[in-house]
């Protein structure tokens, strides 16, 4: 017989213990940086084995970039996005995990019937692995260094709007199952 999982709001559904807490959202943490460092690397044209999206800064330091230049060759106006990113030389990919990690966490925080330890497991932990905001601060400075404020700010305000966009509408998605019969 299967045991039911625990309503979330009652003491059965209260806080994991520290160890336990911290097994889920490094589970989670590690599935989602998973995620995204495949995602990022398929769309920016990376090639296993290849350190293509390793930026190395002016101070020795390095960090996953999606402004590094692809591999992919440039044949027709799909790969050309695929290289360049999008209009203006947005890194889109990052955009793109960014988006569907709020979603995800729209879904996840608008369901009634989450427990606590699948909030651990994946919002704080899948959600937050997937998307990168040190990946957006990174290439949103990478843009205004390179004299290109203007894509800069579009990048900024873009992501931010659609992050939040995206989170709503994935509240709205679960909200609206919640009322449906």
């Amino acid at each position: 017989m299967s045991r039911r999982p625990a309503t979330p709001g009652t003491p059965a559904d209260r806080t994991p213990s520290g160890a336990v807490t911290a097994a889920l959202v490094a589970t989670g943490g590690a599935a989602g940086a998973a995620v995204r460092w495949t995602i990022l690397e398929v769309l920016s044209g990376g090639v296993a084995g290849d350190v293509t999206g390793v930026v190395a800064g002016d101070d020795g330091t390095s960090t996953t970039s999606t402004l590094s230049p692809s591999m992919l060759p440039a044949v027709g106006d799909a790969q050309v996005w695929l290289r360049d990113g999008l209009p203006w030389g947005l890194p889109w990919p990052v955009i793109m995990v960014n988006i569907i990690g709020c979603g995800l966490l729209g879904v996840l925080i608008g369901r009634r019937r989450t427990s606590t330890r699948s909030k651990l497991l994946l919002g704080t932990g899948f959600c937050g692995g997937l998307t990168t905001f040190s990946t957006f601060a990174v290439d949103a400075a990478g843009l205004w260094r390179t004299a290109r404020p203007g894509a800069a700010a579009v990048y900024v305000v873009l992501s931010v709007l659609a992050g939040l966009s995206a989170f709503l509408a994935g509240r709205s998605v679960a909200d609206r199952r919640r009322v449906t019969p």
